[in-house]
């Protein structure tokens, strides 16, 4: 039997409803060349229920506990057969019906990595066309908006499950610095994306900063120290900005209006 083109990869954990608007958002999709796999973290909310009802649509879905976020996506990209994978996960939901279909038949569709855009409630945000390593130290890229070869994680291996919070992050990077893969971007709002996950959590934001420092320590290597200097100039000079007479007249306007 021929390999589906994707496989999308949903975790979960005690986020019924959140689920249950992602799992709609994969099932109304016009693009069906897809198989659907749900990783639950043993639930004990109505998660379940929702699954069973729905057991008919989804290709593999399990509900056991497991080691956190990247535990579980690792268990989905073992049993994914899918040319490429995409990580959906609770809460976050496809832009409209024609969302993958759009994005699959993008004349850009090409790569090994190929990232899009996302919406969230007051606004949306776009990526850039060309990475470097120092953009990664002031940014990452959407995984619920990236659809990644089945290979890169056959030459990469799976997350590194020692990072709980930037794993995704040094993945991304991982792959980046190696210099053996295509990333592509598609000016595309692939996904509306929930901003109440674990990397935004305010109260994750201590350790996120700790294991964002530990993953450019562990990949920048002999840059790590450069990019470190460039960032804090950056910083020094937004501040100095920001502090300007035009710099705080321009936050009242933005207030007043």
């Amino acid at each position: 039997m021929e390999a589906p083109k994707l496989s999308i990869i949903t975790i979960n954990f005690n986020d019924a409803e959140g689920l249950r608007k992602t799992m709609n958002s994969v099932f109304n999709q016009t693009f069906k060349d897809y198989e659907f796999l749900i990783i639950d973290g043993g639930s004990s909310d109505n998660s379940l229920d929702y699954i069973k009802q729905e057991e008919g649509r989804i290709t593999y879905w399990v509900s056991e506990m497991d080691d956190g976020v990247f535990n579980a996506q690792n268990k989905g990209i073992k049993i994914a057969k899918g040319n490429y994978l995409l990580f959906l996960n609770s809460g976050d939901i496809l832009n409209g019906n024609d969302a993958l279909k759009d994005f699959t038949s993008n004349e850009n569709f090409q790569g090994d990595i190929i990232y899009g855009d996302y919406k969230f409630d007051e606004g949306e945000k776009v990526y850039v066309d060309d990475l470097t390593m120092y953009y990664f130290m002031k940014t990452s890229l959407p995984h619920q908006s990236t659809l990644f070869k089945r290979n890169v994680f056959e030459q990469m291996g799976y997350y590194d499950e020692k990072y709980h919070i930037a794993a995704d992050r040094a993945f991304y990077i991982k792959c980046f610095v190696s210099g053996r893969f295509k990333f592509q971007h598609i000016k595309y709002p692939l996904t509306l994306f929930d901003l109440t996950g674990l990397s935004n959590d305010p109260k994750f934001l201590k350790e996120k900063k700790v294991e964002d420092e530990a993953v450019f320590k562990e990949y920048f290597g002999i840059h790590y120290d450069h990019m470190i200097k460039q960032r804090e100039e950056e910083k020094a000079e937004y501040l100095k900005k920001r502090n300007s007479i035009s710099g705080i007249i321009k936050r009242i306007k933005k207030r007043l209006s």
